[in-house]
């Protein structure tokens, strides 16, 4: 699909003299009613010297076949023209015309469309136009109807359309199959001139059909041009964090997989990223057109995901098509006798494939029963170094006011009764010498002297630089790691706040946290993966090797061990 934006000349637009009587009729006799203002906004449109229009146009399809008369109300031709609700008997088809082919008024400041359309075993490109206007009396007193047609008037008891027309503006001929939709005085053209609306539009709801090839799309303007394939989606995803994370999902190399008798084969493909996610984005739902139609949301997952559950299997998406309404955003279960049944399989399907695999890369979860009887309903957190209530702006002032109610299991607040406490300052003392019993001369900020006695030696020295990659901090990354109940490796997460590459030192962590520098990781051999993409990992020791990492990028580590333990980590 190829979306192109330009300026025409309104003196192009086929029978605009004819448009612009009825915009004035239309016009003055809506004055006083709730839909004056669009018709008063298509009048002026209309009589701008020059106006944007938004070309869309589809290549690789059959075009618009059969007849326009008014005899064969369902043929394709007849149906985006003038259709409403209308939709062939097809399950796999992704969409139908009627619905849709309502948008394009919608989108038009003169409420007007124009359709070229060469079908596929024709060798003539018609050309038709719509308007979207209100019902109103025309210069001779007859009352005309909302909707207005360009046709040929020779023939005033059918439609009949025009045939090879000329090049419309600044667009060039169609010259292959397929159809072209100009949207007159394009309403975003001043708010999205680069077309980026659109670009993330079909990033969110087609990620999957350009990731499998299915479907290319251009966007085209005076200053910028852009293409997503299924080459180029990767670099364009980042502009997007919505489309990143479910394109991470689909990159997923160990998709869950199910074949159920009803449905035929399934893949859920999920992404687990607590670090990365700022909320949990739930699972979209896809069948074979590969169009994004549905959301299912569990709240019961305890991190945050990106997942996409596909239905490709030809059975299966010819029964969900019937669960759609004509806008084709969900999935309604009471459109057939058996949608109940079928989503509540689907359902349990993405849940219990989420919560394998957060058991897989997070662990097993603990629960505490009648734990939330004894803990308050505010939380507090460390921040910074001090304590703030979770209720609070995190930069706004605190409070030294115990919470007034508790929660019990139940879900109902007492009251409870409160006391001010004094503030306490807290401060860690250590002794300053080398072993804790040494005395040692006071620094600056204890009243001592805040200069050096003597500068540093004379002694000369050279160095020269090493061969060695650079060290990667903990100071650098954020950093996660759990063990895999399943096959016991170690996974770590990593996520740095800026672009940093080289060396990665792990430290075992013992007992209260401390780091145990002389203990070595018993690391067999790694593997790092990012977006979908799996490299094998260089190591030595507990240093991972030469590590590229993008900031607020997510990169998941797994490496296996030969002894069967599990290990708190730390980054060195």
């Amino acid at each position: 699909m190829v979306f192109e934006l330009a300026e025409m000349a309104t003196e192009l637009i086929p029978g605009i003299t004819r448009l612009r009587t009825h915009l004035e009729q239309v016009e003055r006799q809506t004055r006083g009613t709730q839909g004056h203002e669009a018709m008063a906004t298509a009048l002026r449109t209309s009589q701008q010297e020059m106006i944007s229009v938004l070309r869309i146009s589809d290549y690789g399809t059959k075009g618009l076949t059969g007849s326009e008369s008014m005899h064969d109300p369902t043929s394709p031709l007849s149906a985006l023209t003038r259709g409403a609700g209308i939709s062939a008997d097809d399950g796999s088809r992704g969409g139908s015309f009627g619905i849709g082919s309502a948008v394009g008024p919608m989108a038009s400041n003169m409420s007007t469309v124009l359709y070229t359309s060469l079908p596929i075993d024709e060798k003539e490109t018609v050309l038709a136009g719509y308007s979207c206007l209100a019902s109103h009396r025309d210069a001779n007193d007859v009352w005309r109807g909302g909707d207005g047609f360009y046709t040929d008037l020779t023939d005033e008891k059918d439609f009949r359309y025009l045939r090879n027309p000329e090049a419309l503006g600044p667009f060039p001929m169609r010259t292959e199959p397929g159809t072209d939709v100009f949207i007159l005085g394009y309403r975003k053209s001043g708010a999205d001139p680069d077309l980026q609306h659109i670009k993330v539009a079909f990033m969110r709801n087609f990620l999957m059909a350009i990731d499998r090839g299915g479907l290319i799309v251009k966007g085209i303007t005076p200053t910028h041009t852009w293409e997503l394939d299924q080459v180029s989606l990767e670099k364009h995803v980042v502009e997007d964090a919505e489309a990143q994370a479910f394109y991470r999902a689909i990159r997923d190399p160990e998709p869950i997989r199910h074949t159920s008798k009803r449905l035929g084969k399934l893949a859920l493909y999920i992404n687990i990223d607590d670090d990365s996610l700022e909320k949990t984005l739930h699972t979209i739902t896809v069948r074979k057109p590969l169009m994004r139609i549905d959301v299912f949301r569990h709240t019961s997952i305890p991190v945050k995901y990106a997942a996409v559950l596909e239905c490709s299997d030809d059975h299966g998406n010819k029964l969900l098509r019937t669960l759609e309404p004509p806008q084709h955003h969900k999935w309604d279960p009471g459109r057939a006798a058996y949608g109940e049944s079928l989503l509540r399989e689907l359902k349990n399907f993405v849940r219990d494939g989420l919560k394998s695999r957060v058991k897989q890369q997070i662990g097993d979860q603990v629960v505490i029963k009648g734990l939330a009887r004894y803990l308050p309903t505010e939380l507090f957190e460390e921040k910074s170094g001090t304590l703030r209530s979770a209720g609070t702006p995190e930069d706004g002032p605190g409070t030294d006011q115990e919470s007034s109610t508790v929660q019990g299991s139940d879900g109902e607040l007492t009251q409870v009764a409160t006391r001010e406490r004094p503030t306490v300052r807290v401060g860690v003392r250590t002794s300053a010498g080398a072993e804790g019993t040494s005395p040692t001369d006071k620094g600056k900020d204890q009243g001592g002297e805040g200069t050096r006695n003597k500068k540093g030696g004379t002694l000369p020295g050279d160095g020269e630089q090493g061969k060695g990659a650079g060290r990667i901090t903990a100071g650098e990354v954020r950093f996660r790691s759990w063990s895999d109940a399943t096959t016991g490796d170690l996974c770590l997460a990593i996520t740095p706040l800026e672009d940093v590459s080289g060396d990665l030192e792990l430290v075992p962590l013992g007992p209260g946290g401390s780091m145990e520098d002389d203990y070595m990781l018993p690391i067999s051999e790694g593997v790092l993966t990012v977006g979908g993409a799996s490299e094998p990992l260089k190591h030595q020791g507990n240093v991972l090797s030469q590590l590229q990492l993008k900031a607020g990028i997510t990169s998941h580590v797994r490496l296996k061990l030969s002894s069967n333990h599990r290990y708190r980590l730390g980054v060195k």
